[in-house]
């Protein structure tokens, strides 16, 4: 059985009411420790988690890189992710954040430096891409997906959380050693601030979706030089942000 969804009895009501089984996307409270100390509570998908632990702290600013990555040492428990690291790679553990009510603790935003430019073929291609792929989704409805698209390389990773999925790429992404200012990322789910300054804190200059911005993700978008891309859908998008790096 997958770890991401399991069967469920329901009655399916078209027409005639029918008793039937349904899949449905499973979603796991989980802790993350940080030499012991919590440093965040989530609801997200129970597959991929040492990717969502990498990219979580690199997107979140808590260590820099993974140069040294037998510093690193990561146990996965039924409830918790335990994260051993040399407190030199620590920058801030001050606040714990939440994604069920977005906490987080004020920072500067860096400036995406990219000279990454993107054809509007690749970013159809791209999403279409990622909705095949999208094989949780297909089967359940209930993830959010999200590619990291970049250096010959298409990284998938789904979860119930948009946050979550985007942090799981990022960390296989870290994993693969990917050049993040030469890689754009194409997902589902709206873009809100909090999504946007993962971007900015890794130096991904590109984010595209079918769904709607807010007004603060399109700021931090527009201070952070992060090109912005939503409703895409029919072959058209819209472009809000920075759009010199789209080739049109």
């Amino acid at each position: 059985m997958s770890k991401m969804f399991q069967k469920v009895d329901i009655i399916k009501v078209k027409g005639t009411p029918q008793h039937t089984k349904d899949l449905v996307a499973i979603d796991a409270k989980m802790e993350l420790l940080v030499n012991g100390k919590i440093l965040g509570k989530f609801y997200l998908s129970p597959e991929n988690l040492e990717d969502f632990a990498l990219g979580y702290l690199l997107d979140e600013r808590y260590i820099n890189s993974l140069d040294e990555d037998e510093d690193i040492e990561i146990t996965i428990e039924s409830d918790r992710i335990k994260i051993n690291l040399k407190k030199s790679k620590i920058r801030n553990m001050d606040e714990v954040s939440c994604y069920d009510g977005w906490i987080h603790h004020d920072q500067s935003i860096p400036l995406v430096n990219s000279n990454l430019k993107v054809g509007k073929d690749l970013i159809m291609d791209s999403y279409q891409r990622l909705i095949e792929e999208a094989k949780v989704w297909s089967q359940t409805g209930g993830t959010h997906v999200a590619a990291l698209v970049g250096e010959g390389k298409f990284i998938v990773r789904e979860d119930v959380s948009r946050h979550v999925a985007v942090d799981k790429v990022i960390g296989a992404g870290l994993k693969e050693g990917i050049d993040f200012s030469q890689s754009f990322i194409v997902c589902s789910g709206r873009i809100p601030p909090d999504r946007v300054v993962k971007l900015a804190n890794v130096g991904i200059p590109i984010m595209v979706t079918k769904a709607a911005p807010t007004i603060e993700g399109l700021k931090i978008g527009e201070n952070a030089g992060i090109t912005l891309i939503g409703f895409l859908r029919n072959g058209r998008f819209n472009i809000y942000t920075h759009p010199q790096r789209i080739m049109l």
